[in-house]
């Protein structure tokens, strides 16, 4: 999936953005859950760096991790400040790091239904007990496969995704979505003693 981020032929910093606006709508999701986060954040599936470098202005211990060659380097030059690791969550893994909140910002639509199972668990790993996980997905009626301007992605209905994190080892305590759009929200907190 990173090589089709990094694609020249795709207007990656067009589709996907490389700073935050300041009517940006998400603004009202993400900086309240940064705020509130107990310890360092990691960016999952950083993307051009946007939201990683915008939680660091604004104060917050951040970091990134992106496995795009392409995006990591747009990150790194745009946010020279800020760490970005060049790895996937799979490599998340084999880290010994634990952070106190995970930032997945439409960092797993492109993920079949295994995948996603296999990744959220592994972001469980990474969170302290109590941490938080704010995730962003495409919702829909149904799980299924649509197209998406750089990749295949998928959209899942909320009750699934809600029912994916509690087997991964989250108590969800927030969610929203508008039948009237694809775009939702999760904020999780991580189990106690789940591992």
């Amino acid at each position: 999936m990173a090589d089709a981020y990094g694609s020249p032929e795709v207007d990656i910093e067009g589709i996907l953005g490389a700073e935050i606006s300041p009517d940006d709508p998400d603004r009202a999701v993400i900086e309240p859950w940064a705020a509130a986060v107990d310890g360092p954040i990691l960016d999952v599936g950083a993307g051009t760096g946007r939201w990683t470098g915008h939680l660091a202005r604004l104060g917050h211990t951040v970091e990134g991790l992106e496995p795009s060659d392409r995006l990591i380097t747009i990150a790194r030059a745009r946010h020279p400040a800020v760490v970005f690791h060049h790895d996937s969550i799979e490599d998340l893994a084999r880290c010994e790091t634990r952070w106190g909140g995970i930032l997945a910002w439409y960092s797993t639509i492109h993920m079949s239904s295994e995948e996603l199972l296999h990744a959220l668990a592994t972001l469980r790993t990474r969170l302290g007990d109590g941490g938080s996980l704010l995730m962003s997905f495409f919702a829909g009626p149904r799980r299924e496969v649509f197209d998406h301007p750089i990749a295949a992605a998928y959209r899942w209905p909320m009750n699934k995704m809600v029912e994916a994190l509690t087997y991964a080892g989250f108590e969800v305590i927030g969610q929203r979505s508008n039948p009237r759009t694809p775009h939702a929200y999760i904020t999780a907190r991580a189990t106690p003693g789940f591992s």
